[in-house]
């Protein structure tokens, strides 16, 4: 081989072995897939997860594994660590106030699990998607409360 040929599959070799770097510890590529967070994302939209802020709060959008759906959601943070949380009368109730996430009359026409409160315990976040109807999220016995440990990152 000559040289030539030499730096070419050194400088594939450092392309890839940084992208994998980069994906496993800082940003990963994401497909949407489905309509659950219309109108803030849409089905086959790549979004950008950022892997090392590990810092999440109320509205923050997120990718987790879901090992139930055996898939990789994105929903958006309703409840945090330490919260009560329940649907009532098709309204989202954060520690016995409304939801600050949903815009004021947003109605919540499937409680699932919420129906009765729901306690957030140390590490633990509560989903929604905004396209409230067509979201499978931690209404869902299937997705529950999503463990910190099983996110992927923020949506950035």
């Amino acid at each position: 081989m000559t040289k030539n040929k030499y730096f070419y599959i050194c400088l594939f070799l450092g392309i890839m072995l940084s992208t994998w770097h980069i994906s496993a510890n800082w940003y990963q590529l994401v497909l949407v897939r489905g309509d659950s967070m219309v109108p803030a994302y849409h089905n086959m939209q790549l979004v950008l997860a950022d892997r090392h802020s590990g810092d999440y709060t109320y509205g923050d959008v997120i990718a987790f594994h879901c090992d139930g759906l055996d898939t990789v959601l994105i929903k958006r943070i309703a409840a945090c660590p330490g919260d009560e949380v329940k649907i009532e009368d098709g309204c989202l109730y954060i520690n016995g106030d409304g939801s600050t996430v949903f815009a004021e009359g947003t109605v919540f026409s499937y409680a699932g699990i919420a129906e009765l409160p729901v306690q957030m315990a140390d590490g633990q976040y509560f989903v929604i998607g905004d396209n409230i109807e067509k979201s499978k999220d931690s209404r869902y016995r299937e997705v529950g409360c999503v463990n910190e440990n099983r996110i992927i990152g923020k949506i950035i």
